[in-house]
């Protein structure tokens, strides 16, 4: 599907990604029991040490933000040098979920963010999934709110988390500010690794961190895809072209035994072909409706295109690989929370809506959706409907 407009924020104060609407525990607990989290005050002003080599432009990253990651990511080997497997991937998953990495907003090379990212009040109210009243901390200061506090900037602190042992200095100014990416970005990357001995590169590990920072699963299942989307990328040819819009071309058929659709691969390829000689609009948006559709099911059990990659089987998934067989469903992560799937129907081709026309299926070279919509191509798969109907 073409992926959902960015989350709306209300002028220049509210932020309601998913991250809020899942559980709104967020740092808050850890930050009345940092013991148990294992965080601790750090020197403040530490200079970061050198980043790593800055992967070249990813798609729906801006480059101050993209450079903050890389540096709080190197920063760790001296502020948490117990921590092994901190990489910029793992903040950008944090910061995808949290604020779509700062979208909407202006981001200057100091770092700082304009407008301020709001979270939505927590009041307990129920607005944006906030259950727990979290009265005022901070006098309003970071958040604007001299009442309740609210979830900050572009990572999404808690105020009492931010001013207790978390808030870090990024880009050595001498202050700890949270609407400043490099900032906000540092004190990510320390909450992730605490202060004991960690590896992140183990996906348990990486998972317990992550659930340190916001106690839902769901949340969790949804960083640790990007952090893999992102590793995958490497540190070349990462930008909003994955493969340099390479061509792509006809691999082996054959499916895996536990693939059963009610349509065979012939007919779905029938399917989608004549959908897209005379459909109507009915696809803006609904790319992963329609893939399923295309093998028979009347819905896919799975609300988003990029979440329907991470959760098949590792052994269906075939990374970046450019020789899907045809029938296979491909996947592009687009910058935004939907990705995009389509069907690719043999020689180079795909059957995709939005493309070219709005809510239509349209038959296309596979290489556009990365030319023309700048996504990043993941690989693809059989099509695997577990949880349809």
């Amino acid at each position: 599907m073409k992926p959902p407009a960015k989350a709306v924020l209300a002028g220049a104060v509210l932020l309601s990604p998913l991250a809020l609407v899942l559980g709104l525990v967020i740092l808050f607990v850890a930050a009345v029991a940092n013991g148990a989290a294992g965080h601790e005050e750090e020197t403040r002003g530490a200079a970061p040490g050198p980043p790593a080599a800055v992967p070249a432009g990813i798609s729906g990253i801006g480059p101050v933000v993209l450079d903050a990651y890389v540096r709080a990511a190197a920063a760790m080997t001296t502020l948490r040098p117990k921590c092994k497997g901190m990489r910029w991937s793992v903040v950008a998953g944090i910061g995808r979920v949290e604020s779509n990495h700062a979208a909407g907003r202006d981001v200057a090379a100091s770092g700082a963010v304009t407008p301020r990212i709001y979270g939505v009040r927590l009041n307990g109210s129920g607005a944006g999934g906030n259950t727990s009243v979290h009265s005022d901390t901070d006098r309003g200061a970071l958040d604007g709110d001299t009442v309740y506090d609210r979830a900050v900037g572009p990572m999404q602190f808690i105020p009492s988390t931010w001013n207790g042992p978390s808030g870090q200095d990024g880009n050595g100014d001498g202050s700890k500010d949270p609407h400043n990416i490099y900032d906000a970005a540092q004190a990510t990357a320390a909450y992730l690794c605490g202060t004991g001995t960690s590896d992140l590169g183990n996906d348990a590990q990486l998972r317990k961190a992550v659930l340190r920072y916001n106690q839902s699963g769901t949340y969790a299942d949804e960083v640790i895809g990007h952090v893999h989307a992102y590793d995958r990328l490497g540190t070349t040819g990462a930008g909003g072209t994955g493969s340099g819009g390479k061509a792509f071309h006809d691999g082996a058929a054959g499916w895996p035994t536990s693939v059963r659709n009610p349509r065979s691969t012939a007919a779905a390829i029938a399917w989608a072909r004549q959908e897209a000689a005379g459909g109507a609009a009915n696809w803006y948006r609904a790319c992963l409706a329609f893939v399923a559709r295309t093998y028979g099911w009347s819905y896919s059990g799975v609300q988003y295109a990029i979440d329907h990659y991470w959760q098949m089987p590792a052994s269906m998934r075939h990374d970046r690989d450019r020789t899907p067989p045809p029938g296979a469903l491909m996947y592009w992560d687009t910058g935004q929370r939907a990705g995009h799937v389509a069907l690719y129907l043999g020689g180079g081709k795909i059957a995709s809506n939005d493309i070219r026309r709005k809510g239509y299926i349209d038959v296309v070279d596979a290489t556009d959706i990365e030319t023309v919509w700048g996504a990043t191509y993941l690989g693809w798969a059989p099509p695997h409907f577990p949880r349809a109907g």
